[in-house]
């Protein structure tokens, strides 16, 4: 609720609460760009364009879709990868250091990363309010309980709305064979 407030109060124009909202974020939004760039300059460089994009844009951020942190976490990646397909360099150094420096687990870590952006992907494909619930359960930990709680819908339809997501989920990662045990092309 802090974040929101704050937002709110950058929208007004409130130097003092672009400084908080600076110093809440600036590291983390540093991770999320380091981690998808591998590059310290480019990620402090992406640092400063979301911080920079927030506080002219702060208005884009809608409360029905998730959380403050959430919100400030998807444009940092999205900024991130974008600067990877605008600068083949980065991307190519970026695959290099992986090659070079694998492991025994950097298969392992290929496929678990592939999954999860398939399953993030498939996530988006649902309705929201399956899509909204299976997040708080996975995702952030929270009871059925705490969702009907924190999204104000009955406790039997987020149950509901878990139970079809999951089974909309698994419908999908039917589709794509390969993540199941045995996987390829069949």
């Amino acid at each position: 609720m802090e974040d929101y407030f704050l937002l709110e109060q950058m929208r007004l124009g409130n130097q003092e609460a672009f400084d908080q909202f600076y110093q809440r974020y600036h590291s983390y939004i540093f991770q999320i760009a380091h981690k998808v760039l591998a590059s310290r300059p480019e990620a402090e460089d992406i640092t400063q364009e979301v911080l920079i994009e927030i506080y002219q844009k702060c208005d884009q951020y809608q409360a029905s879709r998730g959380s403050v942190k959430a919100w400030v976490a998807v444009k940092t990646k999205s900024r991130a990868i974008d600067r990877l397909r605008k600068k083949p360099e980065v991307l190519v150094d970026k695959l290099e250091h992986i090659i070079t420096n694998a492991s025994p687990a950097a298969d392992q870590f290929v496929i678990e990363r592939m999954e999860k952006d398939i399953l993030q992907t498939a996530l988006l494909q649902l309705p929201f309010s399956q899509r909204q619930a299976i997040y708080h359960m996975y995702y952030e930990q929270f009871s059925q309980k705490e969702i009907a709680l924190r999204t104000n819908r009955p406790l039997g339809s987020v149950k509901s709305s878990i139970r079809y997501g999951l089974q909309n989920l698994k419908k999908q990662k039917s589709l794509l064979r390969w993540i199941s045990p045995g996987g390829g092309d069949k």
